[in-house]
């Protein structure tokens, strides 16, 4: 402890907490207190019911300690060496003309594609650390399930011609961790307020008393689960921060599976199929009102300004405990299923977090701008023309 030369340390002087700001330290703190439920077999609840749980069986319901493998982020000369194995290897199985069609009217190009879309929760889930065992936490992605559903897709979406095999993969999965990433923003608001209310008294377990009053829908919201629909707009609004770059492969690929997501909300489940009214700026409104939920009052957005906490402080990104790259993120899946997941997504927590893929696709990006230099100058000499 570095000591001022005019007086004590701040230890000694009583100014530093006793307990440190770590997640081990929290998660003792959380057993102590009584508010954790253990669980050697993490059981979903709610979301046992989603399409494709039954077909899932065990590997749905629970995630136990062997079986999975952490994606782990890159380091930077990992990623280097990456990039240079992946430089000439261009995405297969879409046209640039699908492309541009897309870039012009986005709505026209979308129309055609007719997925049956599953819930994230039916390939993905996140175990909270308000159940022990500890080691186990994070979110879990179940790659054989992965595997088909993107199979499915690409069958679907092949003669549009917009996604290829890989660059889908990488979109689905994308959309799914930040799903589940959102589960982890509400664990954290929750545990933020279990902290502040433990300094009035008892601590209140109010965790894991909103996960059982969402599964008993004690709300009685007409988009129940309330956190399931935001979860969706969550994911359906990160999308959105990645598409907001220079005009490019990227940027139309992800709006073209941003518009065909939101034309399939309504054939997933109750609250899945919900997220439209909280994609963009409505997320705030909605996440009002389950700050409002966790404290086991729905309606106390109307009296107190919860849309200022939910707007600025949480439920946000800045908000979780753990950011994005550094969360336990696990594959659960057999040898064969991982190797084939590999060959798709080679760097998967970068995928997850940043929508990295290390695939060239120069090509595309210099024709798109190429045909928006054209539209361009058409205009300006309509324009003329026009005086």
């Amino acid at each position: 402890m570095r000591r001022r030369a005019d007086g004590p340390s701040l230890r000694e002087l009583g100014l530093l907490p006793r307990i440190g700001a770590d997640m081990p330290s929290l998660f003792a703190w959380l057993d102590q207190a009584k508010i954790t439920r253990r669980a050697q077999a993490f059981d979903h609840g709610i979301e046992l019911d989603l399409p494709g749980g039954r077909e899932l069986a065990g590997g749905f319901a629970f995630a136990q300690a062997t079986g999975r493998t952490q994606a782990r982020p890159l380091r930077a000369e990992e990623l280097k060496a990456l990039k240079d194995r992946f430089k000439d290897q261009v995405p297969q199985g879409l046209t640039k003309e699908a492309l541009w069609g897309a870039a012009s009217n986005i709505d026209y190009a979308v129309r055609a594609l007719s997925w049956e879309k599953l819930p994230a929760d039916a390939m993905a889930f996140y175990r909270p650390f308000h159940f022990p065992p500890f080691d186990q936490w994070g979110i879990y992605l179940l790659v054989g399930p992965l595997l088909h559903y993107h199979r499915r897709l690409m069958t679907r979406s092949h003669a549009v011609g917009l996604f290829s095999t890989e660059t889908l993969m990488h979109l689905v999965l994308f959309e799914i961790f930040n799903h589940e990433f959102f589960h982890h923003l509400v664990e954290s608001t929750a545990t933020t307020l279990e902290l502040i209310l433990a300094t009035q008294g008892e601590p209140q377990p109010l965790y894991l008393r909103h996960r059982q009053a969402q599964r008993d829908d004690e709300f009685r919201h007409p988009h129940a689960p309330l956190e399931e629909a935001l979860a969706n707009a969550y994911a359906y609004n990160a999308l959105g921060f990645i598409s907001r770059v220079k005009m490019g492969f990227k940027t139309v690929s992800v709006k073209a599976y941003q518009r065909a997501v939101v034309n399939h909300w309504k054939i997933e489940p109750p609250g899945y199929r919900d997220a439209e009214h909280y994609a963009g700026s409505g997320y705030v409104d909605g996440a009002a009102v389950l700050l409002g939920e966790l404290l086991m009052q729905p309606n106390l957005m109307n009296s107190v300004p919860l849309a200022t906490i939910a707007k600025n402080v949480m439920p946000s990104g800045f908000s979780a405990f753990v950011a994005k790259p550094d969360i336990p993120t696990w594959l659960v899946g057999s040898p064969e299923e991982l190797k084939l997941f590999e060959a798709l997504v080679p760097a998967p927590n970068e995928a997850c977090t940043q929508l990295f893929w290390p695939y060239n696709t120069s090509s595309f990006d210099q024709y798109l701008q190429a045909r928006l230099e054209e539209e361009k100058a058409k205009r300006a000499a309509a324009k003329v023309q026009g005086k």
